[in-house]
């Protein structure tokens, strides 16, 4: 929903290389997938930097969602192929890798990704140039969001923010709250709603800490809180922030504090390093987190953990993601817009649009599908579908959100999400009403 660097290895592989030269002209990029060649599934992600581990999430949704497709006999005989553009993590990074990747690639079909740390600097480029973007976004500012091209099947920062404070106080009863984020823009976006609902519900703030993500010690920062005393910490901190946080935390409390993370801090990267710096004991006794619900089970999720486990050949750390709620939704996202281009019979971007709500959301009597040969089969015999895939099925607004409420998970031994309870949503009202 960071810290080990060598996944940025892996990634740097296939590496689209990005420049600041070829900015594009607003409007100028083609509406279509030009020629007959692979159509291309941009993945416009943080590849390197702090947040990395984000670009590793996003491509291993691609490429068991390509595989799929592509195994069915692609879209309109067209294979899909997914490429790389790098942002970094910051929006004067994102802004030149967005036009490059319009300006070179020809045969775009379609963008994932795009996090936090870009989305508000890159969506005005990828609407104007007609570009569908499931992206993984939780910034208030997309709840109603004017963007055409935008799509979004997770919840924003903010009810993930007022997730984390329910978890805290009423499921854990915690009072004293302290507020680690990092100062990145995406993790800052949790700290004003987290606040709110804090203050809401009676609880207190005992420290606020934006702590940079780049640092080998926060000494100073442990110290300062300790001497505040909390019941628990709230934390996304990604890169190896987290890992080295929380460690000195042991070593300076002599013993761990509750930890309850964002759905970020649900991740293969991130558990290692964490519980590589804390034990793997502590981690599991120590840390809750908020996640979307996903039963991992059923025709959808069988066909992606299918197709992500025989991905590794490409990837070798693919497998690591087969319960990572951004890679699940945004493989869905694939699947179900290449349904919609093969129902439209049309690559062209402006004419498959309209049709991505119409095959996740589906009409009265539509047939579910849950894989992409699925779809095609009923499509080719003339029926409406649904597509219900991995991640269950989509409830899209006016702005082409989709949200399906929040679950409780902690970690196992392997490392892999388990359920442990869920919040209602009249628990996530009344920490969002102000």
């Amino acid at each position: 929903m960071k810290g080990i660097r060598s996944i940025a290895v892996w990634l740097l592989a296939g590496l689209v290389c990005i420049g600041l030269a070829g900015a594009l002209v607003p409007g100028a990029g083609p509406s279509y997938a030009a020629g007959t060649g692979p159509l291309v599934v941009g993945v416009l992600s943080p590849f390197t930097g702090a947040d990395a581990v984000l670009g590793a999430a996003h491509f291993a949704a691609c490429l068991p969602a390509a595989r799929q497709i592509n195994a069915a006999g692609g879209i309109a005989g067209r294979q899909v192929v997914c490429k790389q553009f790098d942002t970094r993590g910051e929006p004067a990074d994102a802004v030149p890798a967005a036009r490059q990747m319009i300006a070179s690639t020809p045969n775009l079909f379609m963008t994932i990704g795009v996090s936090s740390d870009e989305a508000s600097s890159v969506m005005p480029i990828l609407d104007e140039n007609h570009v569908p973007t499931f992206s993984q976004t939780g910034q208030s500012e997309f709840n109603q969001s004017k963007y055409t091209y935008f799509y979004r099947l997770v919840p924003a920062d903010e009810y993930d923010a007022y997730a984390m404070v329910g978890i805290a106080v009423y499921l854990k009863h915690y009072k004293r709250i302290a507020l680690v984020f990092g100062n990145d823009i995406g993790s800052q976006t949790f700290v004003g709603p987290a606040i709110q609902a804090i203050k809401k519900v009676g609880a207190q703030m005992v420290i606020n800490q934006a702590i940079a993500l780049n640092q080998s010690s926060y000494r100073t920062e442990v110290t300062k809180l300790l001497a505040a005393k909390p019941d628990v910490i709230l934390t996304e901190a990604l890169g190896p922030a987290d890992a080295i946080y929380l460690s000195e935390v042991k070593q300076l409390n002599a013993g761990m504090i509750p930890v309850i993370g964002s759905s970020a801090t649900i991740d293969p990267v991130w558990f290692k390093a964490v519980s590589q710096a804390i034990g793997v004991p502590d981690l599991l006794k120590y840390f809750l987190a908020n996640d979307t619900p996903s039963t991992f089970s059923g025709p959808g999720y069988d066909a992606f953990k299918t197709n992500l486990l025989a991905s590794a050949s490409q990837y070798p750390a693919a497998p690591k993601y087969a319960k990572r709620g951004s890679t699940i939704h945004l493989y869905d996202g694939i699947v179900m817009t290449a349904l919609a281009a093969t129902a439209a019979k049309s690559a062209d971007r402006t004419v498959f649009q309209p049709w991505i709500v119409k095959i996740g959301d589906g009409a009265p009597g539509a047939e579910v599908v849950a894989t992409y040969a699925q779809g095609v089969q009923a499509l080719k015999q003339g029926r409406t579908i649904r597509y219900n895939g991995a991640g269950g099925p989509t409830h899209f607004d006016k702005w082409h959100n989709s949200n399906n409420g929040f679950v409780v998970v902690r970690y196992n031994e392997k490392g892999d999400e388990i359920q442990v309870g869920t919040l209602t949503n009249a628990q996530i009202t009344q920490l969002s009403t102000p």
